[in-house]
């Protein structure tokens, strides 16, 4: 699996082309007529309720467990969005069956997604396939020059198979209905639902915005219509900010506090829990920062979050689910597990909330016993 997914590093060490090919995959979808400003435009009411889950794609035993509660809140939502990793490891397209369809078969409104990076590591082919009204296969890029870094990275770039997505067509049999079908223009998008704009972007595989879907994002944010802003990579995680650079400079977070362009949340995905950030901007509005992974990956610890104290958020404003405690004790149990020494790592619900509070000095949100030991 790690080597499958080895398109993150190569990015990393010989330079990110995902910029490149994800201009290729928008002037393809514009020649196919799609709309030029990438916004959807739907007929919603002016009070309505919608779905954001993110990492979802999995396949196995946890992102089944989070199925029926999706659909028992999600019953009466004009629709949902995934936000991130739609499909792990790699994104392909023969994936879908068992991580996509089949699992939100009987949810009856469309679903829109932004990728992220595991939707990248196959080029992002997958992913517009689904989502793109089956967008076909690019053509081939060019060559790079020879023992250049880009010529490098080719040779060890993971790539489709010749035959993937050949059970795309009847994994599709499963969310067939015209209720549940969505067309998007491209990776990155807009949709104008009721009084708000929600607008999705794609982080690709580092984490940083091109050029090309900056100036879009920019323009795209005008106007008082509220907006919120959905990101494959959050913008606030794990008690730092992570602002996301955009190529030639400024950041996605520049863009979303302007108030010029009157955004009410930003709401990532790719960590695997929830956080929340109440920042308190200074001309008096508060913007939500959303940590939602939880949609169905495996979780992420939560007691690794030090102390929170950032942009004027902290312990008594930040909320996380798992909380610290029951993090720290379903780690414990596992590390115990796996050691085959149990009793030596196991901490019970209260010993872990009473270790986290004592190690950062905070008021943990349900209160141990006062006999409980450290």
């Amino acid at each position: 699996m790690l080597w499958a997914a080895r398109n993150g590093v190569l990015a990393s060490w010989f330079g990110d082309p995902t910029g490149r090919t994800r201009a290729r995959w928008v002037a393809q979808r514009e020649a196919a007529g799609a709309p030029a400003d990438k916004v959807i435009r739907r007929d919603d009411p002016d009070r309505f309720s919608f779905l954001v889950i993110g990492d979802t794609g999995e396949g196995d035993d946890p992102q089944y467990a989070v199925v029926p509660g999706f659909l028992k809140t999600g019953q009466d939502t004009r629709f949902a969005i995934l936000a991130s990793d739609v499909i792990y490891p790699v994104g392909s397209a023969d994936d879908y069956g068992t991580k996509f369809f089949r699992p939100y078969r009987d949810y009856r409104a469309p679903i829109y997604a932004i990728p992220g990076n595991h939707d990248w590591y196959e080029d992002l082919g997958g992913f517009m396939r689904v989502f793109c009204d089956d967008a076909p296969p690019l053509p081939p890029a060019p060559r790079p020059r020879p023992l250049s870094r880009a010529w490098i990275r080719s040779l060890l770039w993971h790539r489709p198979r010749p035959d993937d997505g050949q059970r795309l067509d009847k994994a599709r049999q499963l969310r067939s209905t015209p209720g549940q079908q969505a067309v998007q223009p491209g990776p990155y998008w807009a949709i104008d639902a009721g009084p708000v704009r929600i607008i999705g972007i794609d982080t690709g595989l580092l984490g940083r915005l091109d050029a090309e879907q900056g100036a879009w994002l920019r323009e795209t944010s005008q106007g008082h219509r509220p907006k919120i802003l959905i990101t494959g990579s959050p913008l606030y995680v794990d008690g730092r900010h992570e602002p996301c650079a955009i190529e030639g400079g400024g950041t996605v977070d520049d863009i979303v506090r302007d108030p010029a362009h009157h955004y009410v949340a930003a709401i990532g995905g790719d960590i695997h829990n929830y956080q929340r950030y109440p920042v308190r901007l200074d001309d008096g509005r508060t913007l939500q920062y959303v940590v939602a992974g939880g949609g169905g990956a495996f979780m992420h610890a939560t007691h690794t979050i030090p102390r929170v104290d950032v942009a004027g958020v902290t312990e008594r404003d930040f909320r996380c689910y798992p909380l610290r405690g029951d993090s720290l004790a379903f780690y414990s149990r596992l590390y115990g597990r796996r050691m085959r020494l149990p009793r030596f790592f196991t901490l019970t619900e209260a010993e872990a909330t009473a270790v986290i509070a004592e190690r950062l000095g905070i008021t943990p949100a349900r209160t141990p016993d006062a006999s409980t030991r450290v």
